[in-house]
């Protein structure tokens, strides 16, 4: 069992294993980044930690940590690397090393998103990686469709109404507690800081 730690207590939920990797869909707006960089905060001091961001520069990252409560820029101890493909050719394989990636772009060939994810995984060889990817409105999962589903142990959907629901939670913490198909709400203040609106529940 990895020790990683997960915004809204989702790692009281879920159990994750060397090499597995986390998936989070989302629609645009509806809080991608700051869940990602929530988790680079909990788990920098215990990974070495690897953000690929394929959308923001040092600047506007640096201006993004600014907005955590109760941190300063160099309380920040993780890797930052701009990126916006083949993400497997980056990965840091090996237990101990935490690879997140901000996002997973595809703009054509959506079919290709579970091949790309499949890619990754080969590469993690006891890594963990977290991966966004952009979702269509009232799709539970990204683009890329079922795909996207096939080697993450965690799936998350996100929508801009600041709703995440389990898709897939393959390892339950508690073998008695389904933690599938289960919403929390959530809020986010001050464009980083996360707070859970609602205890994880059935719809």
């Amino acid at each position: 069992t990895e020790n990683l730690t997960l915004p809204f207590q989702l790692h009281d939920l879920v159990e994750l294993m060397p090499g597995n990797i986390v998936v989070g869909a989302g629609e645009p707006d509806s809080g991608k980044t700051a869940f990602l960089l929530n988790i680079v905060r909990m788990n920098m001091r215990q990974y070495d930690t690897w953000y690929f961001s394929s959308e923001m520069g040092s600047r506007e990252l640096r201006t993004r940590l600014q907005k955590f409560e109760g941190l300063t820029p160099r309380d920040w101890t993780f890797h930052a690397k701009e990126r916006a493909a083949n993400f497997a050719d980056v990965i840091r394989p090996g237990r101990g090393h935490l690879n997140i990636i901000d996002f997973l772009e595809v703009y054509r060939d959506f079919y290709e998103v579970g091949a790309l994810i499949a890619e990754i995984h080969k590469k993690l060889d006891g890594a963990l990686a977290v991966i966004a990817i952009q979702k269509n409105r009232n799709s539970e999962v990204g683009l890329g469709g079922y795909r996207s589903l096939e080697k993450a142990r965690l799936y998350l959907n996100m929508t801009r109404e600041n709703r995440i629901e389990i898709v897939k939670a393959k390892n339950w913490k508690d073998p008695l507690k389904n933690p599938n198909r289960r919403v929390l709400e959530y809020r986010i203040h001050g464009g980083a800081n996360l707070e859970a609106r609602s205890d994880w529940c059935l719809p």
